[in-house]
C-alpha cells in the first residue's frame, strides 16, 4: 500500500531532497550488489568470447582430421590438346595412358523434315498465338486443323500439400475429361510420376492412376508434407466474379476461347435477381440497353454495354482451345523418361520452346527464323537407347505441325570410345570420372599416346597446414593476452549516478579498466593452452609413420624462441613442402592417425579431444546463449544476486515509505499547530 506523502507544505522543508539524501546511505549495499552482478556478467561474456575462439579452432581441427585435407592431387598430361584431367582427394597417385580416342561423345539432335510455314513470304510469327495462325503452317490442309489436333475443354492446374501419409489424393474438380486422363501431368516433390491406366501387383514405384472423378491413386505411399503438382483436363471451365464497384469489363482467366463454347453470361444482382446475357463476337452489336455481352475469343475479355452494379456475381462457363504433345528420352539406366505438355491456343511457338527447354525431359528445342525449321537436341551426350532414337516425339503438334515425323533425321547420340591402359571402353560423356580422376577427352586420335600422372599437390597441402598454424597462433595469442590482463581492483563498475557525472569518453575509459583482468589466470583456459602445446609437441608413435616425420619439428613446424609469445608455432614452408613430397603418407598420418592408444593418435585427434574438453569446461562455468542461468555456475550466482537485489529493493522501498510517513506525520502536526495558533490569534483579537 502506497504511503500518503505531504512534502513540506506546512514546514516549508524540501522533504523529497532530504529523503533522497537519507536513502543514499541505505542504497550503498545495493550498489555493491549491482557491481557484483555487472562483474559476473562481464566475466561470463569474456569466457564466452574465449569459447568462441576455441570453437572456431575446433571446427578447423575437425577438417584437419580428415585425410582429404592432405590429399590435394594434381594431374599432368603429356598432351593437353587431346586429354586433360583433374583429381579429387580420393584419387591415388597413379599413371594412366590413353592410347586412342576413336569417337567423342555427342548429343543426339533431331532435325525436322522441312519448313514450318506454308509460304516463305508469309512465315509464322514465333511470338504470336498458335491458334490464330494455324493456317500459316504447312501442315494445315484444305482448311482443316489436323496439324495441331486442337481440343476444346480446360487445362487445370492444382497444387496439393499432403498432410499425412497416403496413397490417394482428391482433386477439387470431380469431372475430368475421360479422353485425356492419361495426358495428365503429375509431379510429387518435383519428381515426375508416370500416369497409367491401372496399377500392377506388385506395384511399380513412380506410377499414378487418374480417375474421372478426380481421384489420384499412387503406386506408393506419399510421405507427410509431400507437395503434389497436377495438370489435368476438364470438359469446361467456369469463372465467377463478384464486382467491388460498377464496371462493364471483365477478364476471363483463360484466353483462346473455343468458338461458340461461351453461349451466355449470367449476372446475379445483389437483390438475388438474375439476368442472362447473350454472347456476340461483333462489338457493333453491343448497344446500351441490349441484353448482349461481347467476348474477345482471342484474349478472353468480356465487355458489357452498360455497367454491372456493385456486389453482383458474374458467371461464365466456356472452353479453351488447347493441344497436347509429348517427348520421350532415356536416362543413364536406359529407362524411358516421358514428358507431356499442355498448350493453350494463345501460346506462342517461342513459349512452347521455353516450356520444353525448362522441363525435366532433357531436350533443348530451337526454331531458326531464317530456315523456318526446328531442331530438338539432348542436353546430355551419349547413347542411352541403343535400340532406337534418343528423342521420340508424340502428338500432332510435333509430328505434324512442327514436322518431326518420319522425314525428320536424328544424328549424334554416340558414346565416347577410347582405350585406357590397354582397355577399350566407352562413356556417354567426354568428361567422366574414374578412380577419383576426372578425364576430359578433347579430340579423336589413334597415334601418340597421352600419359597422365596423378601426384600430390604439395603447395596446396602446405597452404592447408599453414592456415591451421595461423589460426592456432591467433587463438592462443588472444587467450594468453586475456588471461594475462592486469586487474584494476580500484576500478569497480559505475553506478548510474556515477556514470551521469562523467562524459561518455571518461565512462568508456573507466569501463575498460573495470573489465580488465576479470578472468586473469583462469585455470581452465591456462590448462587448455598447456594441453594444446603438449598435444602438438609430443611424438606420434604410430608404427606406420616414418621416424623421420613423427613430430612437428621434423616437418618444419617449431616453437617460437620468444617465450613471451606463449608457444606460437613457426613454419618453415620449404622444409614442410619437402616432407610432403618425400613421404606424403607419413605427413598425413602425423596429423590424422587414430588409435585407442593415446600416444598413437595423430596431432589433430589429440587437439580435437583437448578442445572439446576445454570448451565443455568453460561452458560449465559460463554457459552459452542457448543455456539458461541455472545450467552453469556463473548463471546460478547471477540468479542468487538477482534474488538478493529484488529483496533489497523491496526493503529500500519500505524504508523510503517509512521516512515519508515520518515526515508526513511531522507536517500534519505542524499543520495542526498552525491551525491552533490561528484560532487563538483570532479569538484574542476579537
Amino acid at each position: 500500500m502506497s504511503t500518503l506523502r505531504i512534502s513540506g507544505l506546512a514546514s516549508g522543508m524540501d522533504v523529497d531532497s532530504m529523503v533522497k539524501e537519507m536513502m543514499k546511505a541505505q542504497r550503498l549495499p545495493l550498489d555493491k550488489l549491482n557491481q557484483k552482478k555487472q562483474i559476473l556478467e562481464w566475466q561470463r561474456d569474456d569466457y564466452r568470447s574465449m569459447n568462441t575462439l576455441l570453437s572456431t579452432l575446433k571446427d578447423l581441427t575437425f577438417s584437419m582430421k580428415l585425410t582429404s585435407s592432405y590429399r590435394a592431387r594434381t594431374v599432368t598430361s603429356s598432351d593437353e590438346s587431346k586429354v586433360t584431367a583433374t583429381a579429387s582427394s580420393a584419387a591415388n597417385q597413379a599413371s594412366y595412358n590413353i592410347s586412342s580416342v576413336e569417337k567423342l561423345a555427342s548429343a543426339a539432335t533431331k532435325v525436322n523434315g522441312g519448313s514450318l510455314s506454308k509460304s516463305a513470304s508469309d512465315k509464322i510469327d514465333a511470338n504470336a498465338g498458335l491458334y490464330d495462325q494455324m493456317a500459316k503452317f504447312s501442315s494445315y490442309a484444305d482448311g482443316t486443323s489436323t496439324g495441331f489436333d486442337w481440343k476444346q475443354g480446360s487445362i487445370e492446374k492444382e497444387s496439393i500439400n499432403v498432410t499425412t501419409a497416403t496413397d490417394t489424393v482428391q482433386l477439387k474438380q470431380a469431372n475430368l475429361d475421360s479422353s485425356l486422363l492419361s495426358s495428365s501431368i503429375i509431379k510429387v516433390n518435383g519428381k515426375d510420376f508416370q500416369v497409367v491406366d491401372s496399377l500392377t501387383d506388385p506395384k511399380t514405384p513412380g506410377q499414378v492412376m487418374v480417375g474421372q472423378d478426380g481421384r489420384l491413386t499412387f503406386s506408393e505411399q506419399l510421405a507427410p508434407n509431400s507437395s503434389v503438382s497436377v495438370t489435368y483436363f476438364t470438359p469446361d471451365h467456369t469463372d465467377t466474379f463478384t464486382t467491388s464497384g460498377e464496371t462493364k469489363d471483365f477478364q476471363l482467366t483463360k484466353s483462346s476461347i473455343a468458338q461458340g463454347s461461351l453461349s451466355s453470361v449470367t449476372v446475379e444482382k445483389a437483390d438475388g435477381t438474375k439476368d442472362t446475357y447473350n454472347i456476340v463476337t461483333d462489338k457493333s452489336l453491343l448497344t446500351s440497353g441490349s441484353n448482349n455481352v461481347y467476348v474477345d475469343e482471342k484474349t478472353g475479355k468480356l465487355s458489357f454495354a452498360d455497367n454491372i452494379e456493385k456486389d453482383a456475381r458474374v458467371s461464365a462457363t466456356y472452353k479453351e482451345n488447347f493441344f497436347t504433345f509429348g517427348i520421350q528420352t532415356f536416362n543413364d539406366e536406359g529407362k524411358a523418361v516421358n514428358q507431356t505438355f499442355a498448350v493453350n491456343g494463345a501460346t506462342s511457338l517461342n513459349t512452347v520452346i521455353n516450356q520444353i527447354n525448362s522441363s525435366s525431359v532433357g531436350v533443348t528445342a530451337f526454331y531458326d527464323t531464317q530456315t523456318d525449321r526446328m531442331t530438338l537436341t539432348r542436353s546430355q551426350t551419349g547413347n542411352f537407347n541403343p535400340a532406337g532414337n534418343e528423342i521420340i516425339t508424340a502428338g500432332a503438334f510435333l509430328t505434324s505441325a512442327a514436322r518431326f515425323d518420319d522425314t525428320a533425321t536424328e544424328s549424334g547420340g554416340e558414346n565416347a570410345v577410347f582405350t585406357v591402359n590397354g582397355l577399350r571402353t566407352e562413356r556417354n560423356s567426354n568428361t567422366f570420372a574414374m578412380n577419383g580422376v576426372t578425364f576430359t577427352l578433347k579430340q579423336t586420335f589413334d597415334t601418340g599416346t597421352v600419359s597422365l600422372a596423378v601426384g600430390n599437390n604439395a603447395d596446396d597441402v602446405v597452404k592447408t597446414i599453414k592456415n591451421f598454424v595461423d589460426k592456432y597462433n591467433e587463438t592462443i595469442s588472444k587467450i594468453k593476452d586475456k588471461v594475462s590482463e592486469e586487474r584494476y581492483r580500484s576500478y569497480q563498475p559505475l553506478s548510474d549516478e556515477e556514470r551521469q557525472g562523467m562524459t561518455d569518453k571518461q565512462a568508456e575509459l573507466w569501463d575498460d579498466k573495470a573489465k580488465s583482468g576479470l578472468i586473469k589466470g583462469d585455470s581452465v583456459l591456462t590448462s587448455a593452452l598447456t594441453e594444446m602445446r603438449q598435444n602438438l609437441y609430443a611424438t606420434v608413435t604410430d608404427s606406420s609413420i616414418s621416424s623421420n616425420y613423427n613430430q612437428l619439428a621434423k616437418i618444419g613446424i617449431t616453437t617460437s624462441a620468444n617465450y613471451l609469445e606463449g608457444g606460437k608455432l613457426v613454419l618453415d614452408e620449404a622444409k614442410l613442402k619437402k616432407a610432403i613430397e618425400d613421404d606424403p603418407s607419413s605427413v598425413e598420418k602425423l596429423f590424422t592417425a587414430t588409435s585407442s592408444v593415446s600416444s598413437e593418435n595423430g596431432l589433430m585427434q589429440r587437439m580435437y579431444d583437448t578442445l572439446t574438453k576445454s570448451i565443455n569446461r568453460v561452458k560449465d562455468k559460463a554457459g552459452s546463449s542457448l543455456l539458461v542461468n541455472n545450467q552453469f555456475v556463473i548463471g546460478k550466482e547471477l540468479n542468487d544476486l538477482n534474488t538478493r537485489i529484488d529483496a533489497f529493493n523491496k526493503r529500500l522501498s519500505q524504508i523510503e515509505d517509512r521516512y515519508y510517513s515520518q515526515f508526513t506525520a511531522m507536517e500534519q502536526a505542524i499543520q495542526r499547530s498552525n491551525q491552533q495558533s490561528t484560532y487563538l490569534s483570532q479569538f484574542f483579537s476579537s
